[in-house]
């Protein structure tokens, strides 16, 4: 099928009524059980066949070029900027399975796994069509779609597992438990930690090794945003003074995206506001800017949200961001609780955190409570909350957690 160089004059053509377009690759080279003989053909009608067997209009030929077909696909305004490798992505998947669906050799095979399904794909969302050269801008796309298919055929585990982070992305597959924090003083539920799972037979170990593979490759972004999403949509009712703790990292905190009117609206839909929320600080990324850091953090609380520090005592970065950052709340880590009724040297440091927080009027929470002498220890010393496996387990539907478990000092 004749056209220009990667079909750019129909692209110049399409820009007015798509102002955002990503490009696919798809290598019709690497293709196991055979590829119908009709796409082989020089002069079959691609455009014809995407009309008939995608049935869309914001999908169109671009080029074929040494065995690999590109097309070009219009991006729905409603689609964030970090979302669009996910979008590309199923639109290169469902060509790829209708070309499959029409090949040789299918039928009576055994169903592809997730990540067969992926190779030999790849996508880019064209960044700067109205601004720079189309021919750059698209040259820049197929380099970097090309190395998307190269990566699918070369680094298989890799590749299935960003497969699989973008499908737990596309179709919001992650969900929440809800660990109770009960307030020591009455044995009161006060809120509720959030915490991210993988869905069952997820290739990610657990959620750990899931938010790792994210920031690595450049994906936090979107998966932080989802899994605050998700706590918030199914968290259970709180009273008004009570609070859901949802943890995130200051480079996400930092990010031009992060509160942009979505938690807001989050909240409003599930009948709950800001002051409600108490974004919990972790540790998978350091902060390097404290002063930044302190005017970042100063513009949420002017909103109503509350701070925490989570896992201190666990590493020298947490002491000196709870200096730096003055928190509404000290999260002291389990290392220091566990066992720290039989232990004079962490009796000690955790004595010295409620002092220290009780004179700057930060509140305290002990986490990883397992055992009653652990618990009646920490009320002892004027710990403010409690959490941990004594109070309740994290669990999708938390119930109230049973004043019984909890000893009197």
């Amino acid at each position: 099928m004749a056209t220009s160089w990667f079909g750019i004059e129909q692209l110049i053509d399409r820009i007015e009524h798509h102002p955002s377009i990503g490009l696919i690759g798809i290598d019709l080279s690497e293709w196991s059980g055979g590829l119908a003989s009709k796409f082989r053909e020089e002069s079959f009608e691609w455009e014809k066949w995407l009309a008939k067997s995608m049935n869309r209009s914001d999908l169109w030929f671009g080029d074929e070029v040494s065995g690999h077909l590109w097309l070009y696909a219009g991006l729905p305004a409603s689609v964030p900027e970090d979302e669009r490798d996910p979008y590309l992505r199923a639109m290169a998947k469902r060509v790829r399975e209708a070309i499959a669906a029409e090949s040789v050799g299918k039928a009576g095979q055994p169903s592809a796994t997730s990540g067969q399904k992926e190779r030999g794909i790849g996508y880019a969302s064209l960044q700067g069509l109205g601004t720079g050269r189309i021919k750059d801008v698209v040259y820049d796309g197929v380099v970097k779609a090309a190395e998307r298919i190269r990566e699918s055929l070369s680094g298989q585990r890799e590749w299935e597992l960003r497969c699989e982070l973008e499908r737990l992305l596309a179709e919001s597959s992650i969900k929440s438990v809800y660990q109770p924090i009960v307030r020591l003083g009455d044995s009161k539920v006060f809120g509720y930690e959030a915490l991210t799972r993988c869905p069952e037979g997820s290739l990610f170990d657990g959620p750990l090794a899931l938010f790792r593979f994210a920031e690595k490759n450049q994906m936090a972004l979107a998966l932080d945003r989802l899994a605050r999403e998700t706590a918030i949509r199914h968290s259970p009712a709180l009273a008004a003074v009570q609070k859901i703790f949802i943890n995130v990292t200051m480079s996400i905190i930092n990010d031009p995206h992060f509160v942009s009117g979505q938690t807001v609206r989050w909240l409003s839909e599930r009948g709950m506001f800001p002051g409600q929320v108490v974004f919990e600080l972790t540790e998978r990324s350091s902060i390097d800017d404290f002063d930044a850091a302190k005017k970042i953090l100063a513009h949420y609380r002017s909103q109503g949200y509350e701070i925490a520090i989570d896992d201190a005592g666990a590493g020298y970065s947490s002491l000196q961001s709870i200096v730096e950052l003055n928190p509404d709340y000290i999260k002291v880590d389990r290392s220091l609780v566990s066992l720290a009724d039989k232990d004079e040297m962490k009796k000690h440091m955790l004595r010295t955190f409620v002092r220290f927080a009780k004179k700057m009027n930060i509140r305290t929470v002990a986490e990883g409570i397992e055992r009653p002498e652990e618990l009646r220890l920490l009320r002892a010393m004027g710990f403010d909350y409690a959490q941990g496996y004594l109070i309740g387990r994290p669990s999708e539907f938390p119930a109230a957690a049973n004043p019984g478990v909890l000893p009197r000092a």
